[in-house]
Order: C-alpha cells, then sequence, then structure tokens
C-alpha cells in the first residue's frame, strides 16, 4: 500500500501551478435562508403556478431547504422552474408532510442550482423557482418553505 498525502478541493496549492484556487462559493460561502409560504385558493386550477423565490443560478443548495407540504391544497407537490415543472420536487402530498430535496451527502451534495435542476450549462443570473398544479386543487392550503444555500 502507498503512503499519500492528498487534498481536497478546497486546498490550493504554489507547489502545483496548474490547480486551480478553491471555488469561492464551496470554501468562503455564506449560509442564507429565505423563508416563506405561499397560498393557494380551493377553486385553483390545473396548470396554476405560483413563484416561490429566485436564486442565484450559482449557489449551492443546502441540508435544510424544505416545504411543509401538508396543508397544501393540491395532491401532488411540484416544484422546479417555470418551464420545467418538476425539475427540484415531485411527490404526492401524501408521501410525507416535510418535503426535503437536499439531503446531507446525497447526490447532490456540492452542486450549483442550475445542476440540481438538471440544466445543461449555468444560465446566469437568477433563476425563479415555481410550485406548480398538475390537477385541481383539492381545497384551500397553503406551503411554508425554507430554501438555504451558500453564496459569496
Amino acid at each position: 500500500m502507498a503512503i499519500v498525502s492528498g487534498v481536497s478541493d478546497l486546498i490550493s496549492s504554489y507547489l502545483d501551478p496548474d490547480r486551480s484556487p478553491p471555488d469561492p462559493v464551496q470554501a468562503r460561502g455564506r449560509a442564507i435562508y429565505a423563508t416563506g409560504t405561499v397560498a393557494n385558493d380551493a377553486a385553483d386550477n390545473n396548470t396554476s403556478m405560483y413563484h416561490l423565490v429566485d436564486l442565484p443560478s450559482d449557489c449551492i443548495l443546502l441540508p435544510g431547504t424544505f416545504f411543509d407540504v401538508e396543508n397544501w391544497g393540491f395532491a401532488q407537490v411540484v416544484i422546479g422552474t417555470k418551464t420545467d415543472t418538476d425539475a427540484l420536487v415531485d411527490q404526492t402530498r401524501a408521501t410525507e408532510n416535510i418535503v426535503s430535496p437536499i439531503a446531507q451527502g446525497d447526490a447532490n451534495h456540492g452542486k450549483r442550482l442550475w445542476e440540481v435542476l438538471g440544466l445543461a450549462a449555468d444560465p446566469k443570473g437568477n433563476i425563479a423557482l415555481y410550485a406548480h398544479a398538475e390537477a385541481d386543487a383539492t381545497g384551500a392550503g397553503s406551503m411554508p418553505f425554507q430554501i438555504v444555500y451558500l453564496y459569496h
């Protein structure tokens, strides 16, 4: 077995000129909390959409991001962009009361928002997140949510 001395992507090295400096969002990003609530009426129909928040496309979503869907007025929880309705979440409300699309150490760990949403490249600027209705409302409701992300 070899004995090695390695470094993470948070370490730069003057000994290796080809090594890029650490990404500032990863190395020195600050956690930002966006907390809100969205409401729907009992008469809201299929294809209704609710603008939740605008986030920097290159932010890193963190565990702690959640949607409290217990009292949401739709049977399906669908959260994504304006044109990709289920890019972040697509599940039945009955599955669980709290939906957390980012879990500690999961496949989305350390990925930029644009990557988590499945975009081919960083569009630069802000990305709007929306909740979408895939069927008529089952009743009036509300969905408190919290988005936690790293940004520099």
